[in-house]
């Protein structure tokens, strides 16, 4: 009866594997509603999507059982590889035998692959405002793993069209004036420091422009120290070099006309001066150390002298790097350099205004820094 039985599940399993692209799966099947005393699984179903040559859960159609008998004289079950040019042909394949009867599961062809292709689309009935054609196929013949013209599908041909071209946009404006001490700079003088956009193109920020305003003001002056002891004469000290003229004094009379003087010759004409190099401004990360106890950002200044464009490492002026520090409070945020120019008091309590004025400050150290270099 067994026997019979087995017979009938293994004609069904033939029938099944005479399907296109179908895929068996053997696995042990432990005791249970389906094998009592435990047996085989064979499960069975084409390998659809994904076609990966594996048959994943979701692919499974029959699940047939081919279990142990109750007295352990069931007919034994062995599956073995196919090697090519077997029963299977070329192809390989498994060799399922249970007792003297064997039966096959082949290995099928190899599939072609799918390749795709994109070109631009010109404007037209395809796309109103032009775009990309992308075309897909099989690379059947030749197998060349480049998708011709007549493997195209023109059934799923598909095309990602451009959009219309939107309306141009407002250019952002800023605009940097002095600031009086007063209720914005209340330790001294400051620039206020405006942004907006051009809504009317004018390529000025009108007042009716202005969507964010800050301060950059300058620090308190420290109370001077009191006056120290006289010190013992020193050495009398090598002559210094002339000082500076002084301040042009008071208009005297008109004294009497001179007698007019010879002409001197004229001189010679001197070289046309140099171009004026450009001046640069960089921003790196600051690490926690003595610069910056909280670290922060250093910002270089310096002038392009070999006019590539950028700030190289020898072209900063050590005596233009500054510091803009984060603070524990806004009390200890400040601008420090190593040497004097730009120093920064926050006006509000949080580190993140002190950022928010640091592409400010920036550009007013450059705009000083190239000063400086025309002279």
């Amino acid at each position: 009866m067994k026997k019979s039985a087995f017979i009938v599940f293994l004609v069904l399993f033939w029938t099944a594997l005479s399907a296109a692209d179908t895929l068996v799966n053997v696995s042990n099947e432990p005791k249970g509603t389906n094998c009592e005393n435990g047996g085989v699984r064979i499960d069975i179903g084409e390998d659809s999507d994904p076609a990966n040559g594996i048959l994943d859960e979701n692919e499974v159609e029959n699940s047939y059982y081919v279990c142990n008998g109750i007295d352990g004289s069931a007919t034994a079950v062995s599956i073995t590889e196919e090697a090519p040019g077997g029963a299977c042909g070329e192809a390989g394949g498994i060799k399922i035998t249970a007792g003297a009867v064997s039966r096959y599961v082949c290995n099928g062809a190899d599939g072609s692959d799918a390749l795709s292709r994109t070109s631009e689309e010109a404007a037209g009935e395809n796309c109103e405002n032009g775009g990309i054609k992308i075309e897909v196929g099989l690379d059947n013949n030749p197998k060349n793993g480049i998708l011709d013209d007549e493997e195209v599908n023109d059934a799923q041909t598909k095309y990602a069209c451009n959009g219309a071209d939107g309306d141009a946009g407002k250019n952002a404006l800023v605009k940097v004036t002095d600031e009086p001490k007063g209720n914005n700079c209340k330790n001294g003088t400051g620039i206020k420091i405006e942004v907006g956009i051009d809504t009317d193109g004018n390529k000025v920020l009108d007042n009716n422009e202005v969507t964010s305003t800050q301060y950059v003001c300058n620090g308190k002056n420290a109370a001077q120290g009191a006056q120290g002891d006289k010190g013992d004469p020193g050495e009398p000290g090598i002559n210094g070099t002339d000082g500076k003229d002084g301040a042009q004094g008071e208009k005297g009379d008109t004294g009497p006309k001179g007698d007019q003087g010879d002409q001197g010759a004229q001189g010679e004409t001197g070289e046309n001066g140099k171009n004026g190099l450009s001046s640069i401004v960089s921003v790196v990360d600051e690490p926690k150390g003595e610069n910056c106890v909280s670290g922060g950002k250093r910002i270089n200044v310096g002038l392009d002298a070999n006019g590539n464009g950028t700030l190289d490492e020898e072209e900063i002026d050590p005596e233009s790097v500054y510091y803009v520090c984060n603070g524990r409070d806004a009390e200890e945020a400040g601008l420090t350099s190593s040497s004097t120019g730009c120093s920064v008091n926050a006006v509000d309590d949080t580190d993140d205004m002190i950022f928010a004025f640091f592409a400010m400050i920036s550009l007013i150290c450059a705009f000083a820094a190239t000063k400086f270099a025309r002279r």
